[in-house]
């Protein structure tokens, strides 16, 4: 699986109708994001959200079915601006030569841009979407990175393979975010403990 691809693919120009229904969808997720940093996630209602969204409550529930659907598209934005942070493949020239430890540091540093950006929100929504998710048992971040380890093409020891790696930095990370956003002022600088959780599993994953 090509995660930039999959993420970042180029597409075809938006007509006027899929433009207009992509900004309803933002007003709408927006709105929730908003309201649930302010007033808390199961303090919100749908008709919460749309009165925030000047929409109606139909139009929300044609974009987000259910509220736990937030939190999944709030998640989904994060890593998309990881993915970002890797940069065009076919527009930059050094892309294909790049090692798994640059991949996963590019990666990385675009997760901890986007935390330290939203550190409110992300201490408002990351315990609620990790509650919501299967974090322990195969988190889509987890299966991301296990696909940048697999495109890498770096060999791995015989005792690992990319899932486990996958699963180890996912669960690095979250630790590392929880506890980051635990306590004020922040612990720690966030970007240099996600280099440390990368160095570690790298250390013990790598077959050299």
């Amino acid at each position: 699986m090509d995660v930039q691809a999959a993420d970042l693919g180029e597409l075809p120009p938006l007509s006027t109708r899929t433009r207009k229904r992509q900004e309803r969808r933002d007003r709408v997720y927006d709105a929730a994001i908003a309201l649930f940093v302010e007033h808390g996630f199961d303090q919100t209602s749908m008709d919460d959200i749309a009165a925030r969204a000047v929409l109606g409550r139909t139009t929300v529930f044609n974009h987000f079915p259910r509220k736990a659907a937030f939190l999944e598209e709030w998640a989904l934005r994060r890593r998309q601006r990881a993915a970002a942070a890797l940069g065009d493949p076919d527009h930059d020239p050094d892309h294909a030569g790049r090692s798994l430890r640059d991949v996963l540091e590019r990666y990385f540093a675009g997760l901890a841009e986007v935390n330290l950006e939203t550190r409110r929100e992300t201490r408002a929504l990351l315990t609620l979407s990790l509650n919501h998710s299967d974090v322990f048992l195969g988190h889509t971040l987890g299966r991301d990175l296990a696909a940048l380890v697999t495109a890498s093409g770096e060999a791995l020891r015989p005792s690992t393979d990319a899932a486990q790696v996958g699963r180890l930095l996912a669960l690095g990370y979250y630790s590392a975010v929880v506890r980051w956003i635990h306590v004020d002022p922040e612990p720690f600088r966030l970007d240099a403990e996600l280099t440390a959780v990368l160095d570690t599993v790298l250390s013990g994953a790598l077959d050299r």
